[in-house]
């Protein structure tokens, strides 16, 4: 019987090879017709690509979450740190939503931590200049409060 399909020849493990039969017969096709059909399923299913895609953007969507809660609990370590004690006139301010923990300088390790960054992508931030600094590290901290560089240290700028 002449043919203008290609032969492929393979060798299957034993408990696949049972699966194809058991699909075979289910089937009621040729062993060639069920390769065929297993092959045409698997390279014309148009979902997968676009099913992986959006798993992506969904773990994208999660890693930003995720940074965003870092830089949340980055704050609350930082509050911590500072040596506020836990006084019923703290608890108090929490509830004013105009009320702010006052931020202390702080080291690049110390806002790359609040940013969620690493401390060598605040310095090279802070390389490329006051104002862009200013914006960039607003934008990534989780108070919105910008940061300028003085020294080794950055400072809060509490009036942006």
């Amino acid at each position: 019987m002449a043919t203008k399909n290609v032969r492929v020849v393979g060798y299957l493990p034993p408990l696949y090879y049972e699966k194809l039969s058991q699909y075979i017969k289910e089937q009621e096709l040729t062993e060639s017709a069920a390769i065929i059909k297993i092959v045409k399923q698997f390279f014309e299913q148009p979902n997968i690509k676009a099913e992986n895609s959006e798993k992506d953007k969904e773990i994208a969507s999660l890693k930003a979450d995720i940074a965003q809660i870092m830089r949340r609990l980055a704050v609350l370590e930082e509050a911590v740190a500072s040596g506020k004690s836990r006084s019923s006139t703290q608890y108090r301010s929490f509830t004013h939503p105009h009320s702010s923990p006052s931020l202390r300088p702080l080291k690049s390790d110390e806002l790359g931590r609040r940013l969620g960054v690493n401390p060598n992508t605040v310095e090279q931030e802070a390389l490329k200049g006051e104002a862009e600094f200013k914006d960039w590290s607003k934008r990534k901290d989780p108070g919105s409060t910008a940061w300028q560089k003085r020294g080794d240290l950055y400072h809060p700028l509490s009036d942006l």
